[in-house]
């Protein structure tokens, strides 16, 4: 067996209560990696076209990668692939933290959890053996009392876990799975599949160790990246000292700050939701996850005000921007509170907060009255109200049921023309960055496979900022508000995300570019023993990413999916650096698909799958391509 992998995964049939064990063959794990590779494989293979995603067929897929586990900076992470009941793409979110290091440690790569359970139950990993518990005491309980009740029912203050609060139970399609406390495994509705499936929890405790096939090459690798992540701006400066907020003010300079329901680029209380006002008001101390040297995180106390006496993990960029700008809401602490509670129900904070300032431009416009609201003032600003949401879509309580299934079924609930101030691309709402003021972010947030997403990668922060890659064919100088050549830098930019996902390590080694392809490949090398360098490590970034597309095309998606709301691409940007700007998406999406050997309807070509060894995908998206009006392949 390559270093880096315990060779065996954990198969959990909920329906019949039994567990096997299957390994793995090499080639599988070389052309997939791990974390997010190996689970779109999995899921690609286990879960048939038009599954249910809240049915028995669907997945839910935790996995590590080779490099989870190790002394490498950020490698304590893990991820959760399944067919996303929000969007119903496939969708892997990530989560920091401890939990995939022991899930590791305790014998695993990864775990894939099929069926249902007729009651509710969570499973328990002690160091190599599984087994399931009775969960009806913890069923109702949000995920700190369930952190707390099953480390107290298993004596140990140490295991890890990773749960479901209410959100999840209830099946709110944007719940997410909650390890160690306060680290989410979010995007697109996690918890609520781990929900249907009625499991509450899954512990794990392990003291196993972790094995390298070149030791010496390990640890030189190791060292290369601790140095370059201490050497770089934003992973040795800006986010240890005031985390990812940290970046607020840049951000709104630029005329990216997405604010009051993307309505503008700019936001006139930007500062004071800031990691740099965090840091003076309300900031303790910081931490960070498993091995990890960014230390990133933000450990605050409200001293003052109607929020005192919050402690917790501070809300991250995107989180901050949802309950900040976006809701037009320059409180801080009342940001916090905010994103508290969604850890505590277990909600993804990014679409709640989304949600809930999509709502409020409802309430501006007349279109949703207090009556609606059953008495809240939901206008932008009022961040009483919109605190007050939080719990309410969690239980899915008056108007919070109505948001509770996403945007676009809110959409269809309420009428009146509401479907027009929808700010998602495949329901998958637009997260920290404004597209008219950085236009690669809004051919990112287009053809990305999770939906509208911001972190595969970060282009604002290429493309404004002007942080590159030396590998990646990035040009020296950018222009944001231009839509040509695009695609040269932001495709590979890509491949490199999705590789970095399956290491696994933190995508903030690359948010600055302080690792390039060529240090991971050689991390990755010294690890597993097989052969890797930028080219094949690129390589198999570019499989895993098309496997992704190719998991959407067989749902249905293809480039009528593609599309950026109508606010981005006929509303010019009103102020900012971006003034009069709009998106001009199509000339760029023909651009990026003959780049990435795609058809005119975004579907991959015969000869691209040939070439990365997907051929048998071919044949499973012929009749995506007659429905499109393409060619059918043999």
């Amino acid at each position: 067996m390559p270093g880096g992998y315990t060779g065996k995964l954990l198969r959990v049939d909920l329906t019949r209560g039994r567990f096997t064990i299957e390994k793995p063959d090499e080639a599988t794990l070389r052309d997939y990696i791990g974390g997010e590779g190996l689970g779109i494989k999995y899921l690609y293979d286990e879960v048939p076209a038009a599954c249910d995603p809240l049915g028995p067929d669907n997945r839910l897929i935790f996995m590590t990668g080779p490099v989870t586990g190790s002394l490498a900076p950020t490698s304590g992470r893990h991820c959760v692939t399944t067919k996303s009941p929000l969007t119903g793409c496939q969708v892997t979110s990530h989560a920091g933290g401890y939990w995939g290091t022991q899930l590791k440690l305790a014998g695993y790569d990864g775990i894939i959890v099929q069926g249902q359970s007729e009651a509710p139950v969570y499973l328990f990993i002690d160091d190599g053996e599984p087994q399931l518990y009775d969960a009806g005491n913890l069923w109702g309980r949000d995920v700190f009392q369930t952190d707390l009740l099953v480390k107290e029912e298993l004596y140990d203050k140490k295991v890890s876990v990773t749960a479901i609060g209410p959100a999840g139970e209830n099946l709110v399609r944007y719940a997410s799975i909650q390890n160690d406390h306060q680290r989410s495994a979010a995007r697109g509705g996690t918890g609520a599949v781990m929900g249907s499936k009625k499991l509450k929890a899954i512990a794990v405790r392990g003291t196993q160790s972790f094995y390298a096939a070149d030791p010496d090459a390990y640890k030189a690798s190791m060292d290369e990246l601790l140095d370059s992540t201490y050497n770089n701006v934003i992973s040795g400066s800006l986010l240890p000292k005031n985390g990812v907020t940290g970046i607020m003010d840049m951000v709104n300079k630029h005329g990216v700050l997405p604010t009051r329901n993307h309505q503008s680029g700019t936001f006139e209380h930007a500062h004071d939701i800031s990691g740099q006002k965090m840091s003076g008001t309300m900031l303790t101390r910081t931490r960070g996850c498993y091995c990890c040297n960014i230390y990133c995180t933000r450990l605050i106390n409200v001293p003052y005000g109607p929020y005192h006496g919050l402690r917790g993990k501070g809300p991250d960029y995107d989180a901050t921007v949802a309950f900040g700008s976006q809701c037009g809401n320059g409180n801080l602490e009342a940001a916090a509170q905010a994103n508290l509670w969604c850890d505590q129900y277990g909600l993804d904070a990014v679409t709640t907060g989304e949600t809930i300032a999509w709502a409020m431009e409802l309430y501006e416009r007349g279109i949703i009255d207090r009556h609606d609201t059953r008495g809240l003032d939901l206008r932008f600003g009022n961040h009483e109200a919109m605190v007050a949401m939080v719990p309410k879509i969690a239980t899915r309580m008056e108007f919070g049921a109505v948001l509770a299934d996403g945007l676009a079924e809110a959409a269809k609930k309420i009428g009146k023309g509401s479907e027009q101030y929808v700010m998602a691309v495949k329901n998958m709402d637009l997260p920290g960055f404004e597209a008219r003021g950085s236009k690669a972010m809004g051919l990112q947030y287009a053809v990305d496979n999770r939906g509208g997403d911001n972190l595969r990668p970060f282009g604002v922060m290429t493309e404004c900022f002007g942080f590159r890659s030396k590998e990646l064919n990035m040009p020296e100088q950018y222009d944001p508000l231009s839509e040509a050549n695009k695609t040269q830098w932001l495709i590979p930019a890509q491949n490199y995300s999705v590789a970095v996902n399956s290491l696994i390590c933190c995508m903030f080694t690359i948010i600055g570019y302080s690792v390039e392809p060529s240090q991971y490949a050689r991390q990755l090398s010294a690890i597993t023993g097989f052969s890797y360098d930028t080219d094949r490590l690129l390589l198999a970034g570019e499989r895993i990413w098309n496997l992704q597309r190719a998991f959407n095309v067989r749902e249905g998606f293809t480039r009528k999916d593609d599309r950026l709301p109508d606010r981005l691409t006929t509303e010019p940007a009103p102020s900012g650096p971006a003034a009069g700007s709009t998106v001009h998406l199509d000339p760029m999406l023909d651009a990026y698909y003959e780049a990435r050997g795609w058809d005119r309807s975004g579907i991959p070509t015969m000869e691209k799958l040939r070439s990365l060894g997907l051929e048998h995908v071919s044949r499973d998206l012929n009749r995506a391509r007659e429905e499109a009006g393409a060619p059918a392949t043999a």
